[in-house]
Parts: structure tokens; C-alpha cells; sequence
């Protein structure tokens, strides 16, 4: 019994690792706000711990992670006004990547739907077809969001940064 529970452990630390941090600005992106985001996450890892069963493979490890994430940041939604958004903070921000906050604060502007789609499919480089079955719409639907979403963010980057698509 001890050995499984460090087992359980010593798993729950790895997908905490390899996971963790992208979990956590997923939930921002839904409620934008870092102290929900890291409730969510520590949630997200005790339904982990508590109830996750077998996995088929590694994709449906993280496809079942994000699922869960995602329930939980929509119930924190439902469950209370939030309050006012709290700036992007700067450990969010990629580490391999150049400083694109800019970016993200324009995509936090965009409506939900939209906010999460370009989250999963750019950020977490998730299929379509995955991203759809976590957010529980059709795929088409999906790419359809996909659409709308990356032309309301290339209207916003132009208007208020001056960015065009060349600028990239």
C-alpha cells in the first residue's frame, strides 16, 4: 500500500512537471485570473491523483488533463462573477520564447470561445481534432472558431500594436 502511494505520487510529480505550467495558463485563459488558475490547477491534479484510471497513451494522458481543466475553469465561471482581470505576469510568459506578452494580452481580450481554441491549437500545438473533443464542440466548429478567433486577434494587433501580418 505504501509503494503505491509513492508510486502515485511520484507519477502525479511527473505529469505536474511535464504539464503543469501549460494547465495553468490554459485556466487563465478561461477565468484571467492567476489565483483561480493555480486552484484549477491544483485541482485538476487532484482529480489526477484521486480518480484518473489508465491511459491509453501519453496524448491520452494530457487530452485528459485539459478535459478536466477546462471543466473545472467552466464551473469556476459559473460559480462566481470574477473579479477584475489580473495582468499577465511575467513567470507566464514562455521561457524558450521571445517576449510575446503583447500577444497574449491580445488574445485575452477576445471572447471565450475564441480565447481558448487559439490557447490549445497555437500554444499547446493541439491537433484540431483533439482540441475539439476537449471543448466538447464539433470539429468544424472548431476550425470555424479557429477562423473568426485569428481574424478578431489580427484586427486587434493592428489597431492598437500597428502589427501586421508581415511584422511576423
Amino acid at each position: 500500500m505504501m509503494n503505491d502511494r509513492k508510486e502515485a505520487f511520484r507519477d502525479a510529480n511527473q505529469v505536474f512537471d511535464a504539464y503543469g505550467n501549460s494547465i495553468l495558463r490554459f485556466a487563465y485563459a478561461y477565468v484571467h485570473n492567476l489565483s483561480d488558475a493555480e486552484d484549477i490547477l491544483q485541482d485538476t491534479m487532484y482529480q489526477y491523483l484521486t480518480k484518473a484510471g489508465s491511459f491509453e497513451n501519453e496524448t491520452h494522458r494530457k487530452a485528459w488533463l485539459f478535459k478536466v481543466a477546462a471543466n473545472l475553469s467552466k464551473n469556476k465561471l459559473k460559480s462566481e462573477k470574477l473579479r477584475e482581470y489580473d495582468e499577465l505576469k511575467e513567470e507566464l510568459a514562455a521561457k524558450e520564447k521571445e517576449d510575446l506578452s503583447y500577444l497574449w494580452e491580445a488574445v485575452g481580450r477576445l471572447p471565450l470561445k475564441y480565447r481558448q481554441v487559439l490557447h490549445l491549437y497555437y500554444y499547446e500545438g493541439m491537433e484540431a481534432k483533439q482540441a475539439a473533443m476537449i471543448l466538447q464542440v464539433k470539429e468544424a466548429t472548431l476550425r470555424s472558431h479557429l477562423a473568426r478567433g485569428r481574424e478578431m486577434l489580427r484586427r486587434i494587433l493592428l489597431e492598437e500594436y500597428g502589427i501586421t501580418a508581415e511584422d511576423f
